[in-house]
């Protein structure tokens, strides 16, 4: 039973390879065809770009000196404040040592001042009695109106030696204070010999060594970059002004690098910088995609190749690309089934002029008699410029030959359609440019268009959202077989 089920099997097999054959050979063409599936889609930009940390730091040194100590080497993990080396620190422990003395002195100016003061206030007393005095005896008429005099001048005198007395005070603490800021920045200057990490992170450059003079007259030398939190970098990408439309933040990324070629990393596009580079007339964008590195294996400067996915559909029906790309040319127009006619019978470009048919009836709410009348009317048109360029030599392009149809069209409707009427066809070209195709079907020994709506597409299949049911084979290509 189960030999006999076998035997069916292969025989129902080969009968319909031979039915499928004798179609072929019959239409005299070899068609070949694929089915339309359901699958999972994905658009993506494939860039490159560089590793970086998200944040690096250089740090340098405020101070010229040598270097009398490091402590730190190439990926060494440092905290906040660490201690990365040291400039040799004699010449700026000397200088607070004569800042702290002259504070020290000009503290002790200020209490010799202070002692004038009191004396000078002495003095004053002393003078303010004598003037009592000798006014009290020149009332008596016991002493000379010169004596009154000489009094009184010393008593202003010993107001105005009070009065600077005080001052010199003033101008003692004044001194202080001025002594103890240049104390503070010998403090300062020495507290910079201390090179320290101002964040978390990791070494990734050292450029000095013990004994190495630095020198910080204009600008500070580069002594060591650290890169923040290396569990976290950050990729470069550029990307061509033709795909940078499609990108967005938040769009998934996956990339690989040289090292590991056999392992797949995971990103997220953080931010698209506006600023384009033109390199040699190419435009691009850097596209800056966060990834985890937790295990570390993501080091600095790596190229990584990325893939940008800008669309993601699952469970789609999806058809070869190379389907869409397919139109009857050739001998093989004969085998285009048109619209109520026979194969071939509207000339060699009828499948370009059904093609602006189906538009029509689309766009437009016209009658059959006027769509009759420019279905001939493209016939001609189509058949006139044929005889014309058959004169030309060579064989066009498929570019020209495009340009060539949308000249014919265009020609047609401006003559059959009013103003409105091909302003809104126009508007329904623009409008499904990108989301409409044409995909042929071989039915019958004939080749039947069938206009379908398009969705995501990767490098090898689209997306077809409407107009399809899956199984349905599509044509890929068509070849005249040999006789």
């Amino acid at each position: 039973m189960r030999f006999a089920l076998i035997v069916l099997a292969v025989l129902i097999a080969g009968g319909a390879g031979y039915y499928y054959w004798q179609s072929q050979a019959q239409s005299g063409f070899e068609v070949q065809t694929a089915p339309a599936k359901r699958g999972d889609i994905r658009r993506a930009v494939s860039t490159t770009g560089t590793v970086t940390p998200l944040v690096t730091v250089n740090i340098g040194s405020q101070l010229s000196g040598n270097i009398g100590k490091i402590n730190v080497d190439y990926s060494s993990k440092v905290k906040a404040g660490d201690v990365l080396a040291r400039i040799e620190p004699s010449t700026f422990e000397t200088k607070v040592k004569e800042a702290r003395a002259a504070v020290d002195i000009a503290k002790a100016n200020v209490a010799l001042q202070g002692a004038e003061v009191d004396k000078a206030k002495a003095n004053l007393t002393k003078a303010d009695l004598d003037l009592d005095r000798a006014k009290k005896l020149v009332q008596r008429g016991a002493s000379s109106q010169a004596t009154l005099d000489e009094a009184v001048a010393a008593q202003a005198a010993a107001e105005a030696d009070l009065a600077i007395a005080r001052a010199n005070v003033e101008n003692a603490a004044a001194t202080v204070d001025q002594k103890e800021a240049t104390l503070e920045n010998a403090e300062v200057d020495l507290a910079r010999t201390y090179i320290r990490s101002p964040i978390d992170g990791v070494v990734i450059e050292k450029a000095v060594e013990v004994g190495q003079t630095v020198a910080a007259s204009f600008t500070a030398p580069e002594l060591f970059i650290i890169a923040q939190d290396l569990s976290q970098v950050q990729i470069e990408a550029e990307v061509d002004e033709a795909d940078i439309g499609q990108v967005a933040a938040g769009d998934a990324v996956s990339f690989t690098v040289d090292a590991y070629p056999f392992e797949t990393f995971a990103g997220e596009v953080d931010q698209i910088r506006l600023a384009p580079t033109d390199l040699e007339n190419v435009v691009t964008y850097t596209v800056i995609i966060t990834a985890a590195n937790r295990d570390g294996k993501l080091l600095p400067g790596m190229t990584a190749n990325v893939s940008i996915v800008t669309g993601e559909h699952a469970d789609v029906v999806t058809v070869p690309s190379q389907a869409l790309r397919f139109e009857p040319r050739g001998a093989a127009e004969a085998l285009v089934q048109e619209d109520g006619t026979a194969p071939g019978e509207t000339g060699p470009a009828n499948a370009e002029q059904e093609k602006v048919v189906r538009q029509l009836k689309e766009y437009l709410d016209l009658s059959e008699d006027r769509i009759a009348r420019i279905r001939d009317a493209l016939k001609a048109e189509f058949e006139r410029t044929a005889e014309e360029d058959s004169g030309g030599m060579g064989i066009p392009s498929r570019g020209d030959e495009e340009e060539r149809n949308r000249l014919r069209r265009n020609n047609v409707l401006r003559t059959q359609l009013s103003a409105e009427e091909y302003r809104q066809f126009e508007m329904g070209q623009r409008q499904a440019q990108g989301r409409r195709g044409t995909v042929w079907l071989y039915e019958n020994g004939k080749l039947v268009p069938r206009d379908v709506r398009l969705g995501l597409a990767d490098a090898t299949d689209t997306e077809v959202q409407e107009g399809l049911e899956p199984g349905t084979e599509v044509v890929l290509r068509v070849r005249e077989q040999d006789e």
